[in-house]
C-alpha cells in the first residue's frame, strides 16, 4: 500500500501580506503529485473522497475550476473493504490544446482506508483550527469557492450518505 500524508498550513499571500490562505499539502510515498504553486487541494472533494467512491477533482485551480489549469479528469476513487483506490493520470494538469507528453501515465494507488480517513479528518480539524484562530486584518482564503462557514461544517460523509456544503446551502 502507498503512504498517504496530508498536512495543512496557514500561509501569507505573497502579494498582499494582510491576506492569508489555508493550504492542504498532499504527498504519496513522500512525493507530491502536483506541481508546487500549481494545483490546489479542494477540501470538499478530498473530504468526500474519504467516505464515498466517485470521481473527485481533488486537485483544482484556486478559483475552483480545474479546467483553468488543464485538469480535465478527476481522481477516480473507489472504496473496497479496508482499501481506498485512486486512479488518476499524471501529469494531473496539462494544457488541453497540447498533446500529453510521452511520459504521461495512468497511476493506480492503494491506501489503507482507516489511515486515509484519519489523515483527512486530522487535516480538516487542523484547517478548521487555523481558520478559527486567524486574526489577520485582510481576508482568509479557506478553499476554492468556499466560505469559512462551509469549511467549518465540512465532515467526512458516511458510506451511503451524501451531504456537503455548496454555495449558500447544503446538498443532501
Amino acid at each position: 500500500m502507498h503512504d498517504f500524508v496530508l498536512t495543512v498550513q496557514l500561509s501569507l499571500d505573497g502579494e498582499n501580506h494582510e491576506d492569508a490562505y489555508i493550504d492542504f499539502i498532499l504527498s504519496v510515498d513522500g512525493n507530491y503529485l502536483h506541481e508546487d504553486g500549481g494545483a490546489y487541494i479542494d477540501p470538499v472533494d478530498l473530504t468526500m473522497s474519504a467516505g464515498l467512491s466517485g470521481e473527485y477533482f481533488i486537485f483544482t485551480c484556486n478559483c475552483g475550476n480545474p479546467a483553468c489549469l488543464g485538469i480535465d479528469e478527476g481522481v477516480h476513487v473507489e472504496h473496497h473493504g479496508n482499501e481506498v483506490h485512486w486512479k488518476l493520470r499524471t501529469p494531473i494538469a496539462w494544457p488541453s490544446e497540447e498533446e500529453l507528453p510521452e511520459w504521461a501515465q495512468d497511476l493506480h494507488l492503494v491506501f489503507d482506508r482507516e489511515q486515509y480517513a484519519q489523515a483527512v479528518s486530522m487535516a480538516l480539524l487542523h484547517a478548521k483550527t487555523l481558520a478559527q484562530g486567524w486574526q489577520g486584518q485582510g481576508s482568509l482564503w479557506v478553499g476554492p469557492d468556499m466560505t469559512l462557514e462551509q469549511l467549518l461544517s465540512l465532515e467526512i460523509p458516511e458510506a451511503g450518505t451524501i451531504s456537503m456544503p455548496v454555495g449558500n446551502g447544503t446538498i443532501q
